[in-house]
């Protein structure tokens, strides 16, 4: 793994702390669960990691997201926290949070739909859990952003960031190759890394292409618009109403009224004629 060296003097970015604490609360419920209770941990790894046969079979689409805050108790999330913390923190601090945070989510999803897709394709992929998509995702970020930026692999070798990320790439597919293990999610993570970043360095300006994007904020704002909306249009209906319903009682008198208005006028006048005290 690589540590920091002249370009890693970045402190803990804001989002990476965040994802650093639940990550590391996860890991410890998940590591007290390994010894007090097995069978629990085995139904949160079936229930949140990514198991291509339940998201095609029974549409569990939340694990696409969820697999990649699961982690198996052992040392090696040690190494994943350190990895993450140094490459999310120097690329959250270039970027800014908001950038970061789409790019985060976008290498878990790649790397999720990578698996699926090797699955599909006849390659087992068994259950899928931790962060490595993700950090094989920033690892390419880093590489694409500071391509001569030298780091430590291993802490002992300097080595040129792009050129630490093709000998990561190269271990993965040999380490797969030689023990048959699920690789779809790695390369989905670094896949899904360079075509972000293509997209947004490259064909979004040439061409002009625009991918459509989602904003919580915005889906928010105009779910607020069109609740409103309705209401206006809801009280609208019901001042028609009301005022066919007095006319009539101007001209009839109050026993005019079937049991429906009366009820109606009842309900509308308690909702929409309310009096400030």
């Amino acid at each position: 793994m690589a540590s920091f060296s002249s370009g890693f003097g970045v402190s803990t970015s804001p989002l990476v702390r965040k994802l650093l604490i639940l990550n590391i609360a996860i890991f410890g419920i998940e590591f007290i669960l390994s010894l007090t209770f097995p069978p629990i941990l085995a139904a949160v790894f079936g229930l949140f990691g990514l198991t291509p046969g339940l998201v095609i079979g029974k549409f569990f689409v939340w694990q696409l997201l969820s697999y990649s805050f699961i982690h198996t108790p052992s040392l090696w999330f040690l190494f994943e926290m350190l990895a993450f913390w140094m490459f999310g923190s120097a690329l959250e601090s270039h970027w800014g949070t908001r950038n970061f945070l789409r790019y985060f989510m976008f290498c878990i999803l790649g790397g999720g739909v990578a698996s699926l897709l090797a699955s599909l394709v006849g390659f087992s992929q068994g259950i899928v859990i931790g962060m490595s998509a993700v950090l094989y995702g920033l690892i390419t970020a880093y590489a694409l952003i500071w391509p001569n930026r030298e780091l430590l692999f291993w802490g002992i070798f300097p080595i040129k960031a792009k050129y630490l990320a093709v000998i990561i790439l190269v271990i993965l597919v040999l380490a797969g190759l030689q023990s048959g293990s699920p690789i779809a999610n790695g390369l989905g993570g670094f896949a899904a890394g360079g075509l972000y970043f293509l997209y947004y360095t490259k064909i979004k300006y040439r061409f002009g292409i625009k991918l459509p994007s989602f904003s919580f904020s915005r889906w928010r704002q105009k779910r607020k618009m069109v609740r409103w909306q309705e209401e206006m249009k809801t009280r609208e209906q019901a001042k028609e109403e009301v005022d066919r319903i007095l006319e009539k009682i101007s001209k009839e008198g109050m026993n005019s009224l079937n049991k429906k208005e009366k009820k109606f006028l009842k309900e509308a006048s308690s909702k929409y004629y309310k009096t400030e005290d």
